[in-house]
């Protein structure tokens, strides 16, 4: 295994230990929402669990431990604006993850997976912040926290 195959692995790995915590977010935030904010995290969640399967996938090809999720993380989401907030945190913290892994990798599947990664949560980020009202709702580079 080269330096390189190590490098890959833990971004993986990290960023599959924060999808995990971002499904887990919206599963407590979804039942502070509205309706139609509640579909959209639906989606959101749709979304991330789908990515999330790809990360194990792609940690297993190389052979590398799959981490679990924990089995509960510290969130509290009291309201309507504290969920909204959190959903805006969640992406925001995808899009440093999949940055990361864009930066991190020269493979270009990798890459590409990466790439599509952090402009799904760049997009989501930007509507959950038009939802809470947050102006501008997008930032000028995704990911850099």
């Amino acid at each position: 295994m080269t330096a390189d195959d190590t490098i890959e692995r833990e971004l993986l790995a990290t960023l599959l230990r924060a999808a995990h915590a971002t499904v887990y977010g919206y599963g407590v935030l979804g039942a502070r929402l509205d309706e139609a904010s509640r579909r959209a995290a639906l989606a959101a969640v749709d979304g991330h669990r789908a990515r999330r399967d790809q990360l194990v996938t792609r940690l297993r090809q190389r052979g590398a431990p799959v981490p679990v999720s924990e089995p509960a993380y510290d969130i509290s989401v009291p309201g309507p604006v504290e969920a909204l907030a959190l959903a805006v945190r969640l992406e925001e913290g995808m899009a440093v993850r999949w940055r990361d892994l864009v930066a991190g990798t020269d493979d270009p599947a990798l890459r590409a997976l990466a790439t599509a990664g952090l402009t799904e949560t760049a997009v989501r980020a930007a509507r959950w912040r038009l939802r809470a009202g947050v102006r501008p709702a997008t930032v000028a580079l995704p990911g850099t926290a």
